[in-house]
C-alpha cells in the first residue's frame, strides 16, 4: 500500500495538469482551432497570436477585436463583422471572408492565398495584405 499511494498520487497530479491547461471561452465560444462559434459576440476580444485554424466564425461580431499575428487558416469568417478589427500579421490563408464587413479593420501585413475569398470589390493590396504563393 506504500508503493500504491505515491503512484496514485503522481498519477492524479499528471491528470489534473494534463486537463488544468488554459482555454480561452469567450461567450460559449472555444478560442481553439475547428471551433464552431457562428452567431457568436467576440467584439473587441483579445484574440492576438490564437490559432483559430478552420474554425466556424460565421456571422459573429468581431467588431474591434485585437486577431493580430492570429492564425486564421482556412477560417469560415463569411458576413462576420470585423469593422475596426485589428487584423495586422494575420495568417488568412484559404479563409473564407465573403461579405464580411472589413470596414476601418486592419490588415497591413496581413497573409493570404490563392485559396482567400473576399468580398466583392474587396482590394487585398490595397489593405496592405500579402499575397503568399505556394
Amino acid at each position: 500500500m506504500k508503493k500504491v499511494l505515491p503512484l496514485v498520487v503522481f498519477a492524479a497530479s499528471l491528470l489534473i495538469s494534463a486537463c488544468s491547461a488554459e482555454t480561452k471561452t469567450i461567450n460559449g465560444c472555444e478560442i481553439i482551432p475547428k471551433t464552431r462559434c457562428s452567431n457568436v459576440d467576440l467584439s473587441k476580444a483579445d484574440l492576438s497570436e490564437v490559432d483559430l485554424s478552420n474554425a466556424t466564425l460565421y456571422q459573429s461580431d468581431l467588431t474591434g477585436a485585437n486577431l493580430s499575428a492570429a492564425t486564421l487558416n482556412y477560417t469560415d469568417l463569411q458576413e462576420a463583422n470585423l469593422s475596426g478589427a485589428n487584423m495586422q500579421d494575420t495568417r488568412l490563408y484559404g479563409s473564407d471572408l465573403r461579405e464580411a464587413n472589413l470596414e476601418g479593420t486592419d490588415l497591413s501585413g496581413a497573409k493570404y492565398n490563392k485559396f482567400t475569398q473576399f468580398p466583392e470589390a474587396f482590394d487585398p493590396t490595397a489593405a496592405g495584405m500579402e499575397l503568399i504563393e505556394g
